[in-house]
């Protein structure tokens, strides 16, 4: 009788074990975290605050959303991730001031498993400086 209880108990704890790793893995889903930047002038670059990013597969798409643009309206600012010491983690994605969301792959080549930041500049060559808020995600679930 002793024997049961422990081995249902370590087949207890093997579940639940394993069923905490499906789901920690599951949760690492479409979050928006918020962000308020500068954009500097002379395609100077910006950084959001860092999130892991969790997920080895590139097609884990990440996302940005450019609520309003200190440049005006329906402005373009352009975003991309980046890891710690500014290599470069995504290709661009070219973002119109109030327009929806827009989702993009990671470089093949970054596996994951990193701090990446949000980073910002103008999409054209000029002094000017302004605010940009909105809300972004390291890793959205969405595969594409």
């Amino acid at each position: 009788m002793y024997y049961e209880n422990e081995k249902i108990t370590s087949t207890l704890f093997v579940a639940c074990l394993s069923f905490g790793f499906i789901t920690t893995s599951a949760l690492a889903g479409n979050d928006e975290h918020g962000y308020s930047m500068r954009v500097y002038g002379f395609k100077q670059k910006s950084h959001s605050a860092g999130w892991y990013r969790q997920t080895t597969n590139y097609k884990n798409n990440w996302k940005v959303k450019l609520t309003k643009s200190g440049e005006g309206p329906h402005t373009i600012s352009i975003f991309w991730l980046e890891k710690a010491g500014g290599a470069n983690v995504s290709p661009i994605i070219k973002k119109i001031a109030g327009n929806p969301e827009a989702y993009q792959r990671v470089n093949p080549s970054f596996h994951g498993k990193k701090t990446v930041m949000l980073t910002a500049q103008n999409n054209n060559i000029s002094g000017n400086e302004y605010n940009i808020p909105g809300y972004w995600d390291e890793e959205t679930g969405k595969i594409q």
